[in-house]
This record gives structure tokens, sequence and C-alpha cells, in this order.
């Protein structure tokens, strides 16, 4: 039975590819190609040497200011409010946890998560999975990570948890599979009913 619906934000809450990728070229000060950029996601974004502590600071500075003019699309708020009456919902992201929140404070959508760890927790989603495991006395096994990056199914991966991937964020179907997520869906409102499969037979 699934006990957490562990959800990553950009890319699957609010589709932030073109922001982010306009703000990094910038600060990096040279061409990167958005496919370049992409792959920048195949592993842990803070593991490329071109993201240091300075530019990091600096996209965050330029990222909230931004983040405060975003919408949340209307049927990715019905689903999260559909799903969040059947399982409890988390989010973990190499965004900031301060940015997320005011992402939800702007389009009233506070509280709806019982824990979002961000930056600030850890660089590591590893380490993230880890804590919310503890904190939150669940297991590997009633945990579902629903992401868009193959880094961060690898990630998920590597403490056995399993993912639920969709291929409409940063990266596409054919990268998302070298990852062997669970399944792969191409709209949000296919992520709850996988759930409820997941949940009820143990697999898909």
């Amino acid at each position: 039975m699934i006990k957490a619906v562990i959800f990553d934000f950009d890319g699957v809450i609010h589709d932030t590819l073109e922001l982010a990728y306009r703000i990094n070229t910038e600060l990096l000060g040279e061409k990167v190609t958005i496919a370049e950029y992409k792959d920048m996601f195949n592993g842990n974004i803070y593991e490329n040497p071109k993201i240091t502590p300075e530019r990091t600071r600096k996209f965050f500075e330029m990222q909230i200011e931004e983040f405060n003019n975003l919408k949340m699309e209307e049927e990715i708020k019905n689903e999260l409010m559909k799903i969040n009456e059947e399982y409890p919902m988390f989010i973990i992201s190499s965004n900031k946890a301060e940015t997320i929140n005011s992402y939800f404070e702007s389009n009233n959508f506070l509280g709806k998560f019982k824990e979002i760890l961000g930056l600030e927790t850890h660089k590591s989603k590893e380490e993230k999975f880890k804590m919310l495991l503890k904190n939150h006395g669940l297991e590997k096994k009633e945990c579902l990570f629903i992401t868009d990056t193959l880094g961060d199914i690898l990630e998920a991966n590597r403490i056995g948890i399993r993912t639920i991937a969709v291929d409409f964020g940063f990266h596409e179907r054919e990268r998302l599979e070298k990852g062997n997520p669970l399944l792969i869906v191409s709209r949000f409102t296919e992520i709850l009913p996988a759930i409820k499969r997941i949940s009820h037979s143990g697999s898909i």
C-alpha cells in the first residue's frame, strides 16, 4: 500500500525549463544549448562543476522574482487536490523550499504537502529521501516518487524508491526509460490512476 507520494517540483508541478535555462545561461556567461542544459540533469545538477555556489546563489535571487508571477495550471491543481484526498503528499526538489512555498502561496495552494525538502535541506536527493523515510516512519515500498529527469530516477533507484516518470518536463521519454521507472506518463491526469493501481496490486 502506498502511504506517501513524493513529487519533484520543476518540470512536474510547473514547467520551469525555459525559465531555468534562460537564467542559467545568463549566469554561465557562455553559449549553452538547451540540449546541453538538459544533459546537466542526467545526474544531480549540483555535482556539475559549472554550478558553483556563487552561481547557485545568484540563480535563486533571480528566480524568486519570476516565480512570484507563475500561475499554477488548474488541471494540475485539481489533480493534486484529488491525490491529497487519498495519499499524503511530499516534495523533494533541487529548488529551494522557500521558492516553492512562495509559488504555492501566490497560487493559493499552501499547506497541501506534508513536507517540502529543498536545497536548504541537502543537495543530494538520496539524502533527502533517507530523511523523509526516517522523519515520517515510512518504508521504501510505501513510497512513490513522481519526477521528470533521469538523474532523479537514478537517485531514487539507489535508495530503492519506485518512480513514476512524466515526459512533459525536462527529459523526454527515451531518456527517462534509461532509468527503468515503473512507468512513464504523458499527462498529469494519468498520475492518480497509476498510483491507485500500484497501491492496490503492488505493480502497474
